[in-house]
């Protein structure tokens, strides 16, 4: 890294003319200031987004270049709507949580009581996460867990994107690791979560492996009140939304490319 992790955030704040075509797209929430911005990119840039402090790597990662350029186009309808949901005793699972983009952002506006569990089975992000939490200080309860649920426990294959890291997961191509995995129902039992206000599940067009067995093992008690899950139009055996909606939930928003999907 440019700017190693040793150092404080702080440390990598922008500059230059690099630092004016940043102030440029996030003030215009313009791509084509975010463009002209990438140009003179750094690896690593320390700024403040979403409501909290991040550094953030916009060279490998789409998520975070999202964030650093234009926070205002980050899924802003979903983290509005979950925010909505905010109360005491919060429960939130952020599953493929990234460098934090959701669980940050709630964070900052949850009670003490608020417990926030953040899923992350890459190493590099899970990493990059901790950074970022560890640079902020929320009164809520924030679990990052370094595992990959699926529909199995032991260890599985995970394959990492370098290319844009949010692509990662336990399908694609590019280096092969070995992570540890367990079904989502086991999770939520070993970390005591017996009630689930919202969950976010981003884990790359294998959110039916997670969820079918999860559906079926699972007390309904346990299922979360709010899911946003991805769309998978180019398989749409595999759609989490259809799966959910089989299940008994109903489409909150539509928002295209995510869905708002909420339980009786």
């Amino acid at each position: 890294m440019t700017t190693p992790d040793i150092q404080p955030w702080g440390a990598a704040a922008p500059s230059g003319l690099f630092r004016t075509f940043l102030e440029q797209a996030r003030a215009r929430n313009s791509k084509t200031w975010a463009r002209m911005a990438s140009w003179f990119a750094p690896e690593a840039v320390d700024v403040e987004r979403l409501g909290f402090r991040a550094r953030l790597h916009p060279r490998d990662n789409l998520s975070e270049k999202r964030i650093l350029y234009t926070p205002g186009r980050f899924d802003p309808v979903e983290l509005a709507h979950l925010s909505s949901l905010i109360g005491p005793d919060f429960t939130f699972v952020d599953l493929g949580a990234n460098c934090g983009g959701y669980t940050l952002h709630l964070a900052p506006k949850a009670p003490a009581s608020a417990r926030f569990f953040a899923i992350e089975a890459q190493p590099e992000m899970a990493r990059r996460f901790r950074f970022n939490l560890e640079a902020n200080a929320f009164a809520a309860s924030i679990q990052l867990d370094e595992v990959a649920i699926s529909d199995m426990r032991g260890d599985i294959i995970f394959t990492i994107n370098t290319h844009n890291r949010g692509e990662s997961g336990l399908e694609g191509q590019g280096e092969s690791i070995s992570v540890p995995a367990l079904p989502l129902a086991d999770y939520l039992a070993e970390r005591s979560i017996e009630r689930l206000d919202a969950m976010k599940i981003d884990v790359e067009g294998l959110e039916h492996r997670i969820l079918t067995p999860f559906f079926a093992s699972a007390h309904k008690f346990c299922w979360p009140r709010c899911l946003i899950v991805e769309q998978l139009f180019s398989t749409p055996e595999k759609d989490p939304v259809a799966l959910a909606v089989s299940q008994g939930y109903h489409v909150e928003r539509d928002l295209g490319r995510n869905v708002i999907l909420s339980l009786s």
